[in-house]
């Protein structure tokens, strides 16, 4: 278990630019950015480490890290969450085919696609019942993917016409779309609830947790008074309403 006396602040996730992007991409991603600048002040240092999202989760709940980046809170109640959050999406804005005439109505009409989501995410209250009560459906609506590149790769089950929609983040999809090439092919079609705010929480396992939690707080509040986290958005083209 890590030491609760070390600067040195590892931070886990999975690839989810422009929120976190790769681990040796020259720009980490906006949350990485933001922690790295507001730790920096209380005299931390981030390393930013990729790995699949239900293992960086279970890393840092067994304290192998100290938090994990991207975070809604019902992805891991268990861990400390900063008062401040970084950023606010929703996680379960809906993708399509540009030529598709499906829309989100309500939960009802998810019956009627065949619906990509990634495993482990929180995708809030009502669609997560939802996918749970039809993962396991003998129909094969619900296909959730884990592991590296979830994103891409979900975008790719679209594009085949393997899945008729996919779930997750705006900002997230339309930028790993533009990465493809596929921005003009996908649509977004609605979302099943609004912006909630996302975080970067710490391991419920560490005595450091705490502090950690604090001084980001105090350091998201310096770059927020400097106009600073205004620049860093900017950098990732986050739009103002995503990031306050």
């Amino acid at each position: 278990m890590l030491s609760s006396d070390d600067k040195l602040v590892l931070i886990a996730g999975d690839n989810w630019c422009p929120v976190n992007c790769g681990e040796t991409d020259k720009h980490k991603g906006f949350m990485i950015d933001v922690a790295t600048e507001a730790l920096a002040i209380s005299g931390y240092e981030v390393r930013y480490i990729e790995m699949p999202w239900l293992r960086a989760i279970h890393q840092a709940r067994e304290g192998i890290v100290h938090a994990i980046v991207g975070a809604f809170k019902d992805d891991a109640p268990d861990f400390y969450f900063p008062k401040v959050p970084i950023l606010k999406l929703s996680p379960n804005t809906l993708f399509t085919l540009s030529d598709s005439t499906w829309t989100y109505k309500n939960q009802h009409s998810l019956n009627k696609i065949r619906l990509g989501a990634v495993q482990g995410y929180d995708y809030g209250n009502l669609l997560n019942a939802y996918l749970k009560s039809h993962r396991s459906s003998p129909n094969n609506y619900i296909t959730l993917l884990s592991g590296d590149n979830v994103v891409s790769r979900s975008l790719n089950l679209l594009i085949s016409k393997r899945i008729d929609a996919y779930v997750d983040a705006g900002p997230v999809v339309w930028y790993q779309a533009k990465q493809l090439g596929i921005s003009e092919k996908i649509k977004s079609v609605g979302s099943v609830s609004p912006p909630e705010p996302a975080y970067i929480a710490f391991s419920p396992r560490l005595q450091s947790s705490e502090k950690l939690t604090l001084a980001l707080d105090l350091g998201v509040l310096r770059l927020q008074l400097d106009g600073r986290l205004a620049e860093i958005a900017n950098k990732y083209g986050l739009q103002e309403i995503h990031y306050k």
